[in-house]
C-alpha cells in the first residue's frame, strides 16, 4: 500500500482526519525530486498548501489541480520561494493556494468592489468613512515602503 510511503506530515494529516486519502494522496506526490529542491523545501511546500486548502476550505479537485500546477512548473517553484505579491499585476492572478492568500483575497475583494461601484453612487458620509477606515492600511503600507527602501539603501552602500 502506497500509503506506507507517504511523508510524515502527511499521514499525519491523514491520521488526524484534516485530509482524506485522495488529498493525501495528492500531496505525497510533491517530492523533492518532483520539486528539484530540498527535502525541507518539499515538506515546506506540502505543509503550506495544506494549511492553504484547509483554511480556503478547497475541494479534493481544487487541490489536485494545484498539485497539478506546481509539479508541471519547470523550475517547479515552491510555495515558500517568492513574496506573496509577486506576480500579481492582475486581480484575476492570486493564487488561492498561497498561504497568505486570506489577506490578498480581501484586498482582489476591494478592487473589484471599487470596479464595479461609479463615483456618483457613493455619499460624503461614506467617503470620509472609507478614507478613516483606509488610514491605518496606508499607514501600515508606508512602513512597508520605508522599510523596502531602507534595505535598498543598505545593499547599495554594502
Amino acid at each position: 500500500m502506497r500509503l506506507l510511503e507517504f511523508p510524515a506530515d502527511v499521514t499525519e494529516a491523514l491520521a488526524s482526519g484534516e485530509i482524506n486519502l485522495f488529498e493525501a494522496e495528492q500531496l505525497a506526490r510533491i517530492t523533492a525530486e518532483r520539486l528539484r529542491g530540498t527535502a525541507g523545501q518539499a515538506r515546506r511546500t506540502r505543509i503550506n498548501l495544506l494549511s492553504t486548502h484547509l483554511q480556503t476550505k478547497a475541494s479534493s479537485t481544487q487541490l489536485r489541480q494545484r498539485v497539478h500546477e506546481l509539479l508541471k512548473q519547470p523550475q517547479a517553484a515552491t510555495l515558500t520561494d517568492e513574496s506573496p505579491a509577486e506576480g500579481f499585476e492582475d486581480l484575476e492572478d492570486f493564487d488561492p493556494y498561497d498561504p497568505t492568500h486570506l489577506f490578498w483575497e480581501q484586498i482582489k475583494q476591494l478592487g473589484f468592489a471599487f470596479r464595479e461601484i461609479p463615483q456618483e453612487d457613493v455619499l460624503d458620509e461614506e467617503i470620509e468613512g472609507l478614507l478613516k477606515a483606509s488610514e491605518p492600511i496606508m499607514a501600515a503600507l508606508g512602513r512597508i515602503q520605508r522599510r523596502k527602501e531602507q534595505r535598498g539603501v543598505t545593499k547599495v552602500r554594502l
